[in-house]
């Protein structure tokens, strides 16, 4: 069998394992290939993805963290880096990722979410304004993202702006609305 055959086949017989629901041992094929080819970004990643749904952060990241090192230039494993950051409460290391993001994905609205909302929970709720808003002008009707900004211009003391993004959010999202009302004093 190929050196390259080998690898292929054994992702795949991966995901099929995570089909029927045997996800530690989709996580130890992945560890074979892993060790086998250390240089395969896809194996990497499913790792990590593997290893994060089972709340293994820190061996999550290091895997994420080595796919990107093998493939620096693919924002959705950077995203995904980041993401995991965040979720570990390593939110600094997180919003330097989430700005790369960015810059690379300018059109990611999940990114630009999870970059303003780093930064909101790190206090900087200037810097998290106009991330938030991004998020929000490119996913419309994303209550997570209203909701957040919304906490940007309560934080930020800018009444009618809080009172804009209520009515916004109130527009489809009416519990999501009540909420930031009880939040933030409306």
């Amino acid at each position: 069998m190929s050196s390259t055959l080998r690898p292929w086949l054994l992702d795949r017989f991966a995901r099929l394992l995570l089909l029927v629901g045997r996800r530690d041992q989709a996580v130890d094929v992945w560890r074979r290939i892993t060790a086998e080819d250390p240089e395969h970004a896809d194996a990497w990643r499913s790792l990590g993805f593997q290893l994060a749904g089972q709340g293994r952060d820190t061996e999550a990241i290091e895997a994420i963290a080595t796919a990107l090192r093998l493939e620096p230039a693919d924002p959705a494993t950077r995203f995904n880096y980041a993401y995991l950051l965040h979720q570990a409460g390593q939110r600094d290391q997180a919003i330097v990722e989430f700005e790369r993001v960015v810059v690379e994905s300018p059109a990611n609205d999940r990114a630009w979410y999870g970059l303003g909302l780093c930064r909101l929970e790190t206090g900087d709720a200037a810097g998290a304004l106009p991330a938030l808003q991004e998020a929000a002008k490119l996913q419309y009707f994303n209550p997570h993202a209203g909701y957040q900004l919304a906490l940007a211009h309560h934080r930020l003391g800018n009444a009618d702006a809080l009172r804009t993004e209520h009515e916004r959010v109130k527009g489809f999202d009416p519990k999501m609305a009540e909420q930031i009302r009880r939040d933030t004093g409306l």
